[in-house]
């Protein structure tokens, strides 16, 4: 629900929302604060329902990210907290980006970025990584459970206006509950915005050109393996509305690279 944030005995946050964020904001460092969260109709730091006790180090710059489900003793309500958080990208021509595995449900996954290869791997339940410089650009996020090729869902980020900046994504909600899952990405001025779903087309490739057996690449992920003159793919999903390279190798290819088309 809605909640309530005290720092120690002052009320930091009024009704703060689900799936919402602050900006970064300045709190005391080197001192005892007691980080209190009550439900949102509170009226004194008495109410709170849950207390952290924390210490703040002078210097360094923290994203907190409250998570769990009350009550639950396998996912329990927790703050997961890193000291290394980032306002703006280490490299002005780059987007950094964090992420956490949200969804109490969910298994451990690994995260691909379509047509570009892996990005994440074996991330579990409360996992919230270090931050990754990607070239700002639209990407396609594979969500697949960890060690298997089964994509789950595929989510669009379009980070190509986010130069300079920095996120936390943050997979949210219940595979099989009330609130659904979704990922959301949170900006340092407080924004947060719902990454949508991919859109898609369905596509067969057939092999008609009497050549050697080839190998097809999207981008600089291997799309067909071993492709052999005279036979098709069934129909499979691929992102729409964007641009890719459709790359046409020797069927001992080791990468897009070798592409002769």
């Amino acid at each position: 629900p809605t909640v309530d944030i005290y720092a120690n005995s002052d009320l930091l946050l009024n009704d703060f929302a689900f799936r919402t964020a602050t900006g970064f904001i300045d709190v005391p460092a080197g001192v005892n604060i007691n980080i209190g969260v009550a439900p949102g109709n509170s009226s004194s730091v008495n109410d709170v329902i849950a207390t952290f006790p924390t210490v703040f180090e002078d210097g360094k710059t923290y994203v907190v990210i409250a998570n769990g489900i009350v009550g639950n003793p396998v996912t329990p309500f927790t703050l997961v907290v890193t000291d290394a958080g980032r306002e703006a990208a280490g490299d002005p021509s780059l987007v950094d980006i964090a992420v956490l595995h949200g969804s109490p449900d969910a298994p451990a996954v690994d995260v691909d970025a379509v047509f570009v290869g892996n990005v994440l791997s074996n991330l579990a339940y409360g996992d919230l990584t270090p931050y990754l410089g990607l070239t700002p650009d639209v990407y396609d996020l594979a969500i697949r459970p960890a060690g298997f090729p089964a994509v789950v869902a595929t989510y669009r980020a379009d980070l190509s206006a986010l130069a300079g900046g920095a996120a936390v994504v943050f997979a949210s909600g219940l595979l099989a509950g009330t609130p659904g899952f979704g990922l959301f990405a949170a900006l340092p001025n407080g924004d947060v915005f719902q990454l949508p779903a991919t859109p898609t087309a369905r596509v067969q490739v057939i092999h008609n050109s009497p050549n050697p057996t080839v190998d097809v690449y999207a981008g600089e992920q291997l799309l067909i393996d071993n492709f052999e003159f005279r036979t098709a793919t069934p129909f499979v999903e691929l992102p729409a509305d964007r641009d890719f390279v459709i790359g046409v190798a020797p069927d001992n290819s080791t990468s897009a690279s070798d592409a002769i088309a």
